[in-house]
């Protein structure tokens, strides 16, 4: 099973973009629990957020019989994630008082931008190890 990595020395930029790329690498083969844990996160919102997605990708182009959560015929069917990527446009803030530095990328749908952004940032966490989180995935 996968885990997230961490470090003992702050990593690179690139260094953490890879954790993300890897993360939607995982997400757009279908492999919800390794794309899960290869990264922290900042909301205990997974199968939410991936809903989410989705919702707001998935279905402008195809009807679903069950759109709603409970439903889960968002996840009884994962073949819509290989159309989910990203692109290399990852937008770094600058850090705050607390280590930590927040970036973004945008997220795009059958090779389109879809307006989403995946929501990251770097941080210490509580054994002083650099780890990345995700937060949300959301229109930007």
């Amino acid at each position: 099973m996968t885990t997230f990595k961490t470090w003992k020395e702050k990593p690179t930029e690139l260094e953490a973009q890879k954790q993300v790329l890897d993360f939607f690498a995982y997400l757009k083969k279908g492999e919800l629990e390794n794309a899960k844990n290869s990264v922290d996160h900042l909301y205990d919102d997974w199968e939410e957020s991936i809903h989410v997605i989705w919702r707001d990708h998935y279905l402008i182009h195809e009807i679903a019989e069950d759109e709603s959560f409970e439903g889960k015929e968002w996840l009884n069917n994962l073949e819509w994630l290989g159309n989910l990527d990203i692109l290399d446009d990852f937008m770094w803030g600058e850090e705050n008082e607390n280590d930590t530095r927040y970036f973004d990328v945008s997220v795009t749908y059958m090779g389109e931008p879809s307006g989403f952004v995946a929501q990251f940032q770097l941080e210490k966490n509580n054994d002083d190890h650099y780890v990345v989180k995700r937060g949300l995935i959301d229109m930007a």
